[in-house]
């Protein structure tokens, strides 16, 4: 009779060792080769191992929400409505198990912190935090004392990336959003031409502007040289296709109010929209330099959706536009216009043809100067993270074609190029259409300090129905921003936290609101309880390299298996270390006429489907008893 002694060695987590030593999974080799006599049998003799509990889920226990901007405490009177985004939901494992019904899932630790960052990265969609079409800057690991190795929680890691590109004219690619894609122009370098009386509307559909200080810019020089030329330059979010009837289509917001009277980006009888803009049409005869901004009009049209305001750039709050210019003349001898975006803050600003810059428009400067509500620009929104370059101009051939440049614009160098098929994604403008859920948008856009007619809701002393928008603090990550989970149903911050149902499973038990530690670039965010598990489920103890048959009937297959380990060890516990020792050993034949010789021992700890149990962790001991059948 034999007494053989197995273990795995306790470093899994060393990646310079490999799944041999896996708690789970081992093989120990031996220096002396085993002589096993003819016609002998095996048994379980003894078994020690570390066992995590497992985490059930279902609909009711997966939900939670994932808020990346101020938080709640930091607003004017701790309200959500001064808020320019608003928590995303999310679905421990994206939702895989939960869409189709009250399916549950059982999941040990390791594989929890996984299926909790599916959910969050579908969440997460600030584009300082997206790394590629798949990945964020959301990290979530397991949480265990240093001291007794039991576990403790999640813990949340949200990395806003900082490193940019330029993406320069020889490289940009334009394409068509005019009406019903009919607009037919040339393009080369960045350089768009019109090639017909209707003009251009085009969008550089790869990379948007970053929100670290990224500039874009724009030389309208061309076109503005030909005499009654409307033209502009700015961002959009990528919009699309609307139907606006009789078959015809447009590349607007779905929610864009037509009724309002906007005729100064109103070029050959179509709408040519962007977020933010700067361009020239005629005011009173005279040709005008004009801003536009997206935002809601409650006074106006049909009070509901956004529609293009006009910004009052000029005036006694601008030291260098007292008065609306005329770009017609264009004394200054302007040649290009340049957008810097810096967190919600835009700056807008005018070169002139020796290089000279002057400053067309912003919130700081100007609001410190005077400026009230419609005299500044308003802070950016969550359905606007992701703004592309955008240029429009009429057509018309009596003095040549027109032209425009999009010079340069910088992007996040790990967000991905513009994919159709990919970008709602991670861009929640893009989701919102892709899935119908746009009323949520359409509801951050409605708030006050969006709402060209709100002068008096209260966002501070004397703000006017402004409110200042957050910039960036010294490391070019985002001023006053964190990455905030949210577990519970939540009255401040909003319906859309309606479905959370997670603060026992995620471990925020009276902390639904999780409160993170937060430096320039990362918010880190760590349960407060520990979450419950529980442990129901048997194992079965493998030894893949010897003789001996069992069969699985679950599996319908042959099979390896030794041994079960019932749900509770001898001393009736489930999870944590245990112990299990067979009170009757249950002895299984090696089929082996002729000795056997033995050089190692490959052991599994699997589950009934014989998939390995990664719920271990830790030492395990498996002792086997071989002796000669009786």
């Amino acid at each position: 009779m034999s007494l053989i002694v197995t273990s795995n060695i306790a470093t899994e987590d060393d990646p310079s060792f490999s799944n041999v030593f896996k708690p789970f999974s081992y093989q120990n080799r031996l220096l002396n080769t085993m002589r096993i006599p003819p016609m002998s049998e095996i048994a379980l003799q003894s078994a020690k191992i570390n066992k995590n509990g497992l985490f059930i889920l279902d609909r009711a226990n997966s939900g939670f929400a994932h808020y990346f901007g101020t938080p709640i405490d930091d607003l004017h009177n701790n309200d959500i409505e001064n808020s320019t985004t608003q928590p995303f939901r999310a679905v421990i494992g994206a939702g895989e198990a939960f869409r189709a019904g009250d399916k549950k899932n059982e999941v040990n630790i390791d594989d929890m912190a996984n299926e909790i960052k599916k959910g969050i990265d579908e969440a997460t969609f600030h584009p300082s935090l997206i790394t590629g079409e798949t990945t964020t800057g959301l990290a979530v690991t397991p949480l265990y004392d240093g001291t007794s190795a039991s576990f403790e929680g999640f813990k949340f890691v949200a990395t806003q990336q900082t490193a940019k590109t330029t993406r320069n004219a020889a490289d940009i690619v334009f394409t068509d959003i005019s009406k019903n894609d009919s607009y037919n122009f040339t393009q080369a370098a960045g350089v768009v031409t019109s090639t017909d009386t209707a003009g251009f509307f085009v969008q550089n559909r790869e990379f948007p502007i970053s929100q670290n200080a990224g500039t874009c810019t724009f030389n309208f020089s061309d076109a503005n040289a030909i005499a009654a030329t409307p033209w502009f330059v700015g961002l959009s979010r990528i919009n699309e296709k609307r139907n606006i009837g009789a078959g015809d289509f447009d590349y607007l917001p779905n929610y864009f109010d037509d009724t309002v009277a906007s005729t100064g980006l109103n070029i050959q009888g179509q709408m040519r929209y962007a977020d933010i803009a700067v361009g020239r049409s005629t005011v009173g005869g005279v040709p005008t330099l004009r801003v536009f901004q997206s935002g809601s009009k409650s006074d106006a049209g049909l009070g509901q959706g956004i529609c293009m305001n006009e910004v009052t750039y000029y005036g006694n709050h601008n030291t260098k536009f007292n008065t609306a210019y005329d770009i017609g003349t264009n004394a200054n001898k302007y040649r290009k216009v340049k957008f810097t975006l810096s967190n919600e803050e835009f700056k807008i600003e005018m070169i002139r043809e020796n290089g000279t810059v002057d400053l067309l428009c912003d919130y700081t400067t100007l609001r410190a100067a005077g400026a009230i509500k419609n005299e500044c620009l308003n802070p950016v929104n969550a359905a606007k993270w992701a703004l592309y370059p955008t240029m429009a101009v009429s057509g018309g051939f009596a003095a040549g074609a027109r032209s425009l440049t999009l010079e340069s614009v910088d992007h996040y160098t790990a967000y991905p190029k513009f994919d159709e098929d990919k970008y709602f994604n991670y861009d929640w403008w893009g989701w919102s259409q892709k899935y119908g859920e746009t009323v949520f948008c359409k509801k951050l856009e409605m708030r006050a300090w969006n709402n060209q007619a709100s002068t008096v809701s209260p966002h501070g002393a004397g703000a006017n129905g402004l409110l200042a928008p957050k910039g960036l603090n010294a490391s070019g990550g985002m001023d006053d921003y964190d990455s905030i989970i949210i577990t519970a149903r939540s009255a401040a911050y909003g319906s859309s936290t309606d479905e959370c149902n997670t603060q026992f499973t995620l471990g925020f038990a009276g902390d639904p609101i999780s409160n993170p530690t937060t430096t320039n670039l990362a918010s880190t965010n760590q349960s407060t309880s520990v979450p419950k598990l529980i442990s129901n489920i048997s194992l079965f103890i493998r030894l893949n390299n010897f003789t001996q048959n069992s069969v699985n009937a679950r599996q319908g297959t042959n099979s390896k298996i030794v041994a079960h380990l019932p749900r509770f060890d001898n001393s009736g516990n489930e999870t944590g270390g245990l112990y299990f020792e067979p009170h009757e050993k249950t002895y299984l034949s090696l089929n082996n006429p002729e000795e056997i010789l033995i050089n190692s021992f490959d052991v599994d700890i699997v589950y009934d489907n014989e998939t390995l149990c990664t719920a271990l962790t830790g030492k395990t001991i498996v002792c086997f008893h071989i002796r000669q059948a009786k």
